[in-house]
């Protein structure tokens, strides 16, 4: 009786986490590292490389332009990915192309160019956390991760804690105990599929404790 009432308490939980999640639009349906205008001192494209899934959108940008300055836009194949005038990609169908960028400037000899290289894969379909369950010691770190299929597909599962006072994970499975107790984390995908590792959280003791156990196929 104990352990359904725990399973029926921890399917209430999991649907609460997935629907705050699904109302944050939390899911990363591209993969790449994005620049922001902060970081940059000079003119310079947000990416330049992507994965995008198919029939999702993107803003390809140049920050630090001066008035002087044009952007146009292009893209290889545009029955893979379109951009528009103002640098949306629109991920069309499974492939590569590239898009480039041309800076032009009334006060310079040259144009400059940039180039991105974007790769449209398939969405995911089902995932799988390679972790049923983990130990980990007060302040240790862990990172988890998911397989998601196809193995082509270009989209990143997103991770969350039941309860982020005893472990706190960031959006990629680097889960970082806090304080003793068990919780959960839930890796999902956009279509809704979701997969869950328990993970209980020790003192730290001067022998490391840090257990886990795999999954089966």
């Amino acid at each position: 009786m104990k352990n359904l009432i725990k399973k029926v308490a921890l399917s209430v939980v999991v649907m609460l986490c997935l629907i705050l999640s699904l109302s944050n639009d939390r899911i990363k349906l591209y993969a790449g590292e994005v620049l922001t205008k902060e970081n940059v001192v000079e003119p310079k494209l947000n990416v330049t490389e992507i994965s995008l899934v198919t029939e999702s959108q993107f803003n390809l940008k140049v920050y630090n332009l001066t008035e002087n300055q044009k952007v146009l836009f292009k893209s290889s194949d545009d029955s893979i990915v379109s951009v528009s005038k103002s640098g949306k990609l629109s991920a069309l169908k499974v492939g590569e192309a590239t898009v480039t960028v041309t800076l032009k400037d009334k006060t310079a000899k040259e144009d400059t160019v940039f180039k991105c290289n974007v790769y449209v894969g398939p969405p995911a379909i089902s995932i799988r956390i390679t972790l049923s369950e983990v130990t980990l010691e007060v302040g240790k770190r862990k990172t988890l991760q998911a397989i998601l299929k196809p193995n082509t597909t270009a989209e990143t599962a997103i991770f969350t804690s039941v309860d982020p006072d005893i472990v706190a994970v960031s959006t990629s499975g680097r889960m970082l105990a806090k304080k003793v107790g068990t919780t959960y984390i839930i890796s999902k995908i956009a279509n809704g599929k979701y997969d869950i590792c328990t993970v209980n959280v020790v003192e730290a003791t001067e022998k490391s404790t840090d257990k886990a156990t795999e999954k089966n196929e």
